[in-house]
């Protein structure tokens, strides 16, 4: 182990909700920043381990010898629970709290994984395995297998109320205390980088004798007094703007750091360290805290110092007590992650015959045809329950539910290939009952989430895949898809009797009667919730003869380009200088169909405001740089909002409409 300096987790897989508790994207200069989810301090991590320590890959399993975890910033080992009875460890075991302790000798005196100090954790040891992003189990079964639901003991005794003993329900991750006679569960504990974390210990605050108080073992520096009772959006606004003892970089403190202030000790009838958090005029029973840590998006968790109790959840609107934090070392705001409109993924090029031929340069004939360039190329993340990221070989058996696409967030179910799931690969809905479908699927929470949808039509174009194969998608990521049409929640305005979908055997946008039944593929996610809602398109014209799409990161010409064929249409747009700029290209497939407004608006598919020529006969067929089969080209049709139309590249003459990135481009090799 390399690195065996202790540090204090995150509360886990925060997301950050706006004020109806819908999930959003927070920045600093909104009232909402300062929630739980806005900071990466020190991510959970964990690493799978094999009798004696030996490390293991993320997708081991039992079989493997999978059964200890690390945690890679406390450093405890943690069992791993069997699903087999007649292990000493059995998942279904249940204990008194005495008996639990006999247990525990029991797996010391058979060495389990090779050691013969396990040991009883504490309650902030066994909180630090809690990802209060999850519930049910609240902990990420992808290291925790066979976790439940339920109460776990604690090693710590409720002092306010003997002989009651603490313990963690790991539906939710609250902390609540039993009587020791009730049976309950047990998970044993090795090792750790720190002591006497858990352990009331006052030698570790230090009073910096300016209003704050430095927690020297999980690096936090804390606000000494009280503030007045305020709602949690306040409470964060509030700590946004404290400036105290030359730190301006205060934030409402996370669940688990909250709690790890608490005196489980119950010094003289106090659960706060008194002398250093005296909580002056502050009068029992009414010491509720807020937390950072949201549950369920429209509530928070919050602690009751008088009581102990951390397993409360409050109003946002509820005015309680706050304790402002900070870092001692600056923690990272959590990254944006940016849309990128993804290549198409062709990568081969082709002359107008047909022939397959060496990538043109510039200057070369046949330049500029989608295989010339790679700007933001095809990138997929297989993703297990809970949303952990694993190998691109992980299979099905080994724990694949999800994948994510790298370049617009969407994060995409992978279907079953067990008959009678709930997402079983054969399945088919007509367009209603594809609604019905991902609610069912919310209903039970697949891959840990109840935030799936059904995708949009231009979501659902970003799975596709345009290199030729059958069906038209990457194989390694989406070995499930299956040569045929998608429902997507898009309905034509024109005739509603259809719905629109993407027909994968070849990757065309089309639309079926919604009568039909076919299948689904649900989604969640995506870096920018506007994209591909066809209530939401974002064109800005610049004024200069170019419309920016703010929703794709796409500048297109305002005008139509002249009727040519395919490679004087390329020809035309590598010669264009426009608005100052000299990148212009013809479009993929992909970029061309996102121009096409499903909303019918004006009773015209295209969007008549930004694009007023936009020629709809004889065909209003309009080209892409794309290759359909080897020796056609693909297009867009404007009259029909078809993207699955395809003609000769020699002999068609057919308008066009040339794109660059606002982003510059990186040449394809």
């Amino acid at each position: 182990m390399k690195d065996k300096q202790f540090k204090f987790p995150d509360a886990g897989s925060i997301k950050c909700f706006d004020r109806e508790g819908q999930e959003t994207r927070v920045s600093p200069q909104d009232e909402l920043w300062g929630q739980n989810g806005c900071f990466v301090v020190n991510p959970m991590s964990f690493t799978k381990l094999a009798k004696g320590a030996k490390k293991l890959s993320d997708d081991a399993t039992r079989k493997d010898g999978f059964c200890m975890v690390l945690d890679n910033n406390t450093g405890l080992v943690w069992e791993v629970k069997s699903s087999k009875k007649e292990e000493v460890n059995f998942c279904e075991d249940k204990y008194t709290w005495q008996d639990a302790q006999k247990y525990i000798k029991k797996l010391n005196a058979k060495k389990y994984g090779g050691f013969s100090d396990w040991r009883f954790p504490n309650k902030d040891e066994i909180r630090s395995i809690i990802d209060y992003g999850k519930t049910n189990p609240a902990v990420d079964k992808r290291y925790f297998p066979n976790c439940k639901s339920d109460l776990y003991w604690t090693a710590n005794t409720y002092n306010m109320q003997k002989p009651f003993i603490w313990g963690i329900f790991f539906g939710l991750g609250s902390g609540i205390c039993y009587t020791p006679s009730s049976e309950r569960y047990v998970r044993a504990v090795r090792g750790g980088y720190a002591k006497n974390f858990g352990k009331p210990d006052t030698s570790r605050f230090k009073d910096n004798g300016d209003g704050t108080i430095t927690d020297t073992l999980t690096g936090l520096m804390w606000q000494k007094g009280e503030n007045e009772r305020m709602d949690w959006y306040s409470a964060l606004k509030a700590c946004k703007s404290m400036d105290l003892a030359g730190h301006s970089d205060w934030r409402l403190p996370n669940l688990k750091e909250l709690n790890s202030i608490l005196n489980l000790d119950y010094t003289n009838g106090w659960w706060y360290y008194k002398d250093f958090f005296p909580a002056e005029g502050l009068k029992p029973p009414l010491l509720h805290y807020f937390s950072s840590t949201p549950y369920e998006g429209i509530y928070v968790w919050v602690t009751n110092f008088c009581f102990g109790y951390d397993g409360y959840y409050a109003s946002k609107n509820a005015k309680l007590l706050f304790r402002a934090v900070r870092n001692v070392s600056v923690p990272k705001e959590k990254e944006e992650a940016l849309f990128r409109f993804p290549d198409s993924g062709q990568k081969r090029c082709y002359d107008e015959d047909g022939n397959n031929i060496k990538t043109p340069k510039p200057g070369d004939r046949y330049y500029g045809q989608d295989g010339s360039y790679i700007i933001n190329p095809l990138s997929f993340t297989k993703l297990a329950e809970g949303g952990s990221e694993l190998k691109e070989s992980t299979t099905w058996q080994k724990g694949i539910r999800m994948v994510r696409d790298n370049n617009t967030g969407l994060i995409w179910e992978v279907k079953s290939p067990v008959s009678g799931d709930v997402n079983y690969i054969g399945d088919c809905y007509n367009w209603e009952d594809a609604f019905a479908y991902v609610k069912e699927l919310n209903k039970k929470g697949f891959g840990d989430f109840r935030d799936w949808r059904l995708p949009g039509r231009e979501e659902l174009r970003m799975m596709v895949d345009y290199n030729g194969q059958i069906p038209a998608t990457d194989q390694k990521f989406f070995p499930d898809c299956l040569p045929a049409f998608y429902w997507s929640k898009d309905s034509n305005n024109k005739e509603p009797v259809f719905g629109w979908g993407v027909y994968f055997a070849y990757g065309c946008a089309i639309c079926y009667l919604k009568t039909s039944y076919y299948p689904v593929r649900a989604v969640r996610g995506g870096y920018n919730p506007d994209f591909g809602n066809a209530a939401k398109y974002n064109f800005k014209d610049n004024g200069d003869g170019t419309v920016t799409d703010m929703n794709s990161g796409l500048m297109w010409k305002k005008d139509e380009g002249p009727n040519l064929n395919w490679e004087e249409a390329m020809k035309h747009c590598q010669e264009l200088n426009l608005a100052g700029y000299n990148d212009w290209r013809l479009p993929t497939i992909r970029e061309i169909g996102s121009l096409l407004d499903l909303s019918y608006k004006d009773e015209v598919w295209f969007h008549k405001e930004f694009f007023p020529g936009t020629q709809t006969a004889p065909l209003g067929f309009y080209w892409s740089s794309s290759t359909y089969g080897d020796t056609f080209g693909w297009g867009v049709n404007f009259q029909f909002c078809y993207d699955g139309y395809y003609a000769g590249k020699k002999e068609g003459r057919y308008p066009f409409r040339p794109v660059r990135n606002v982003n510059s481009l990186v040449q394809g090799s």
